[in-house]
């Protein structure tokens, strides 16, 4: 029972129902089963979440599984899985985790073309105080002086860009 998976016998007592109930909703396709035992968790879940308690004639009647031979547990488990899946998703967009891609786009093309602005006006700026410089030192000192500036006014359009 350590691993969830229990038989239907102890699934009936668990439940409080008797074996043939139990057996009747295994072969209906309501409960859960892996390999010939009962999933507990999965077929609680399946039988908690119905609106109204599955009845004994329901659980006699057959039940028509998909050509894929999905039951009506599976194809229940895997749309509780989904619905959850798209509710974490919901919730990583509402704080701030995940993003629509077109909105992402967008925000990349603001910030390259801020980029792209600030790099392009660099040389205007700095050939007027280069030219008139002979000294290799002197060269290098504004160059890097005007790189840190550049990087500082990078910095602020990419987030004014945002």
């Amino acid at each position: 029972m350590s691993d969830g998976l229990v038989t239907q016998a102890e699934y009936a007592r668990h439940r409080g129902k008797s074996r043939q109930y139990i057996s009747r909703l295994a072969k209906a396709g309501v409960l859960v089963m892996r390999g010939g035992k009962v999933d507990l968790a999965a077929s609680d879940a399946v039988l908690d979440d119905r609106p109204e308690p599955v009845s004994e004639r329901v659980a006699a009647a057959p039940v028509e599984t998909a050509p894929t031979g999905t039951t009506f547990a599976q194809a229940r488990t895997a749309d509780m899985v989904f619905k959850a899946r798209l509710r974490k998703i919901e919730y990583d967009q509402k704080m701030g985790r995940l993003m629509e891609t077109d909105l992402f786009r967008q925000r990349i093309e603001a910030i390259l073309v801020a980029i792209k602005e600030t790099v392009m006006a660099w040389p205007n700026r700095v050939a007027p105080e280069i030219a008139p410089l002979t000294d290799e030192r002197q060269v290098w000192d504004v160059l890097m002086r005007e790189a840190r500036v550049l990087l500082h006014d990078t910095h602020r359009a990419v987030q004014h860009a945002r």
